[in-house]
């Protein structure tokens, strides 16, 4: 089945992406609005989970690209993105892409993709973020959640350059995998190959960006995740993973950034899964912790709100024993 989407996206253009039936943002989407230059000013904060230095898709950014990845100007140039590489469209580039982010930061997740495709590898970044998070918070069928993830590894693997130099079209690439294993069988993800490329992948992308606040809570999730399907013993004979590297993992991230409502649910997952009740009332401190982060964007406003499902459920437990 994966082979045969590869193909399918390999012939495809960029420019002729059909419109996703996607259900629209169910929330309020005021408090998300980053027009002129309210981006820029935001950019920062808004990128924080993929360090402190994730660049701004200015003309600027957008020249070195073109120049730093010519592969990745043909394949722009080619898919009518009306930018060939000439300096004086570098603007108008930059402009619609920086729309895109727009879309996503406030939850127009179908637009984000649409129109993020359509300006080739730079604009799928921003595309596939946009549907892992939609996939993840807002697609209640399993079967099409795993088909948007794997389109996103997909469409990823066949990016070429510009998307294994981003660190957030890698991380997309690496969270899908592991929350595709999280819901699959251990035989299908060992088929996949999943147990071996996840951590060489995160192990990789630390390498280059060693306090990125994602991948170090994904790595912590990644090894809890391991833990609760085959158990502590196997987990660290066969899989290398340990209750101690979950922990170090998670302090890197919270050292890194300590607002980050998905770093603290996550935490809180991952402490069920290793000790089971005997660590529950650090897993609701951290609960507690999402649920106060005031969300600057529709993806951390939805990661509150799972944070508190997660608290009520806690909560609802503790008051029956």
């Amino acid at each position: 089945m994966r082979r045969t989407l590869i193909a399918l996206l390999a012939a495809c253009s960029f420019s002729a992406v059909a419109a996703d039936n996607w259900k629209p943002y169910p929330y309020d989407q005021s408090a998300y609005d980053y027009s002129g230059d309210k981006l820029r000013q935001a950019w920062p904060q808004l990128t924080r989970g993929f360090g402190n230095d994730y660049p701004f898709p200015d003309a600027d950014w957008v020249t070195t690209m073109a120049t730093r990845y010519p592969e990745v100007l043909e394949k722009t140039a080619t898919a009518n993105t009306g930018f060939t590489g000439k300096p004086e469209e570098a603007q108008r580039y930059a402009d619609k892409l920086q729309d895109v982010w727009r879309l996503v930061f406030r939850g127009d997740f179908a637009q984000a993709k649409q129109q993020g495709l359509a300006l080739g590898n730079s604009g799928q970044v921003p595309a596939m973020f946009a549907q892992v998070i939609y996939a993840m918070f807002l697609v209640p069928e399993q079967e099409e959640k795993h088909r948007l993830l794997e389109e996103v590894i997909a469409y990823t693997d066949q990016a070429g350059d510009l998307a294994n130099a981003d660190v957030a079209a890698q991380f997309g690439r690496i969270y899908a995998k592991a929350r595709l294993g999280e819901e699959l069988s251990v035989p299908v993800v060992l088929k996949r190959g999943y147990t071996t490329q996840i951590p060489n992948e995160l192990k990789a992308l630390l390498a280059k960006q060693p306090q990125l606040p994602f991948a170090l809570a994904l790595y912590g999730g990644y090894e809890a995740g391991v833990i609760r399907k085959v158990g502590k013993l196997v987990g660290r004979m066969t899989y290398g993973v340990s209750a101690d590297n979950m922990e170090k993992y998670f302090s890197r991230s919270f050292k890194a950034q300590d607002d980050l409502p998905i770093g603290h649910y996550e935490y809180a997952n991952a402490l069920t899964y290793v000790y089971g009740d005997d660590e529950q009332d650090k897993a609701l401190q951290h609960l507690k912790r999402a649920v106060a982060i005031k969300p600057i964007s529709a993806m951390e406003a939805l990661e509150v709100l799972h944070a508190q499902k997660m608290l009520a459920q806690y909560q609802q437990k503790l008051a029956q024993n």
